[in-house]
């Protein structure tokens, strides 16, 4: 592929779409092909430069609403502040030449120092911003820093991605703290089954008002906690959905073992839900594994239970032996 291509073109195996925007590289600095790139793609006719060492100065390049798109090598090195993306139409793609749905070689982090305003390693407020093939990690020490990523936005795509928090333990936490409106997120994974929390009512995703009208397709939702009212996913708040969310073949995993050896607690419930609006839609494929039950027996908690599933909210529960 070359410059010209690559110019109109993502530039990943699968086929990113087209778009008229320019293409920026992330690349760790110090790798040995940091200069192969700068010389391969030199600042273009306009004399923009179009290879960073961080994500931050790729992301100052953009325009908004050109549909510009950020490649990001595969590293674990880009660790960084919070980045708010208040752009429009902007396209974060990690570069490790897969399509994966945890274990994404490029990753965003968030360092292990104590920095409350990095809420998040990526708080996206904009409009149709994209994300794919990308590993956020939280490792922040304060206790505000409580997300991996963090969208209120609108028209939010996100496929191929990992969201976790590896820190701040003993406080509530989620890798996706979702606030959005018409949001795709498919084939990711919220949480992990190696890190051991142990605040109450944890979960890897959580909604707030104003969510809405959005998808969640072929997702796993991971939390390996101490505590029976841990969940996968959690409503906290009354408002805390407009219209509904929707799951289509969604996994809910309580990992009581994630290590093999320190027992978890056994989930009360994969779903919990204070909502009193809006409506969380889970399609008959959606399955919660170590939980006593799918969901809390709430009005706002639909479900296409198969025969035979357990009640109380609908959803086929496995609990564990």
């Amino acid at each position: 592929m070359d410059d010209n291509q690559l110019s109109r073109y993502g530039g990943i195996s699968k086929g990113y779409p087209f778009t008229a925007g320019k293409v920026f590289f992330v690349i760790n600095n110090g790798n040995a092909w940091y200069s192969d790139i700068e010389a391969q793609f030199p600042p273009d006719s306009e004399g923009q430069i179009r290879t960073y060492s961080t994500k931050l100065a790729a992301y100052n390049a953009t325009v908004t609403n050109r549909n510009d798109v950020i490649l990001i090598d595969a590293a674990s090195s880009h660790s960084a502040a919070m980045l708010t993306v208040a752009k429009n139409r902007i396209h974060f793609v990690g570069m490790d030449g897969g399509g994966r749905k945890n274990s994404q070689g490029s990753k965003l982090i968030t360092p292990a120092t104590s920095v409350a305003a990095s809420v998040a390693v990526i708080k996206n407020t904009g409009t149709r911003n994209t994300y794919e093939n990308i590993k956020f990690v939280q490792n922040g020490t304060n206790a505000a820093q409580i997300s991996a990523f963090e969208d209120t936005g609108e028209g939010t795509y996100v496929k191929n991605c990992g969201m976790e928090v590896n820190s701040i333990l003993s406080t509530v936490t989620q890798g996706l703290l979702f606030k959005g409106d018409t949001c795709h997120y498919e084939d990711c994974q919220f949480g992990n089954s190696t890190v051991y929390h142990t605040a109450q009512n944890q979960a890897p995703l959580v909604f707030k008002t104003p969510a809405r009208y959005s998808y969640f397709i072929n997702c796993s939702m991971i939390n390996y906690s101490s505590q029976t009212d841990a969940s996968c996913i959690d409503v906290p708040d009354t408002n805390g959905v407009i219209g509904w969310i929707k799951f289509e073949n969604c996994s809910l995993v309580s990992a009581n073992l994630g290590d093999g050896a320190i027992a978890g607690g056994t989930m009360a419930e994969g779903v919990t839900n204070a909502g009193t609006s809006g409506y969380l839609l889970f399609d008959n494929r959606c399955t919660s594994y170590n939980a006593t039950i799918f969901a809390e027996a709430v009005a706002y908690t639909l479900n296409a239970a198969p025969a035979g599933a357990a009640t109380a909210g609908g959803g086929e529960a496995v609990p564990g032996a």
